[in-house]
């Protein structure tokens, strides 16, 4: 029975792991932003309220500038400056999403920060980025700067205003490399994903996130075939112990 008690334990303690450390993630600020205007976040949905300056950012928070402006502070002398009428969220650490409006950026050498605006994403260059066939070669790290401009018909503006900026999509090809006073602007058609095809007379289901897979008392299917499957273990070594512990005596004789 101890060894059952230990078995489930730690498969409960495995299966809560992951979402113990995404809680202390979410609880630690993606960074401070300052702000001058009527810029708002979301509190719940569709519902929103006015920021307080100093303020801190944490992940899947959206925020929108409306009429004002904003500056976020990230780690090591990082800066996001944010235009008016734009809205934004980090959906992870080093991911800021742009949903609307314009932004400029100074990011610094050792800080791993995308940008990811529709379907495209912005960052300095990695390894083993290639267009048609053709490598990008890798720099030195220093310090990269440059705007995003998201238009309101879906195109979308990166320039670079220092060092080397690549543009891919989501599957990963290099649309453009940027060098310092480049600008390119991808149309619409490039930039905005595609729609889901839907089949006829379907109603398209949208979800936020990872889908959980249901289960009970917060345990996936999966996880509760395991700990059946330790119990039965369990089951078969008391089994033996104790048929073990009855080989002294002799069996009676058959009449």
């Amino acid at each position: 029975m101890f060894v059952y008690f230990l078995s489930v334990s730690f498969l409960l303690l495995m299966n809560e792991f992951p979402r113990m450390i995404a809680e202390a993630n979410q609880n630690i600020p993606v960074g401070q932003m300052v702000s001058r205007g009527g810029v708002k976040f979301e509190v719940n949905e569709n519902a929103w309220e006015k920021v307080e300056t100093p303020f801190p950012v944490f992940e899947g928070m959206k925020i929108r500038t409306e009429k004002g402006e904003a500056v976020l502070a990230l780690a090591d002398r990082t800066r996001i400056e944010v235009d008016s009428d734009s809205s934004f969220y980090f959906d992870q650490r080093d991911q800021f999403n742009l949903l609307q409006g314009k932004v400029s950026f100074r990011i610094q050498p050792d800080v791993q920060l995308r940008f990811k605006v529709g379907n495209l994403w912005i960052s300095k260059p990695y390894p083993l980025q290639s267009a048609k066939g053709s490598s990008v070669a890798l720099t030195k790290d220093k310090e990269f700067a440059g705007s995003i401009l998201m238009h309101s018909k879906g195109s979308v503006t990166v320039k670079s205003v220092q060092g080397l900026i690549s543009v891919t999509n989501d599957d990963g090809a290099l649309l453009a490399s940027l060098s310092t006073g480049e600008s390119i602007t991808l149309p619409s058609v490039v930039a905005v994903p595609k729609p889901p095809i839907m089949a006829a007379n379907a109603e398209p289901k949208w979800t936020e996130g990872p889908v959980e897979e249901e289960g009970w008392l917060g345990l996936s299917t999966w996880a509760w075939v395991g700990i059946v499957a330790a119990a039965a273990v369990v089951g078969v070594v008391i089994a033996v112990a104790a048929s073990g512990g009855d080989g002294d005596h002799e069996a009676p004789a058959c009449p």
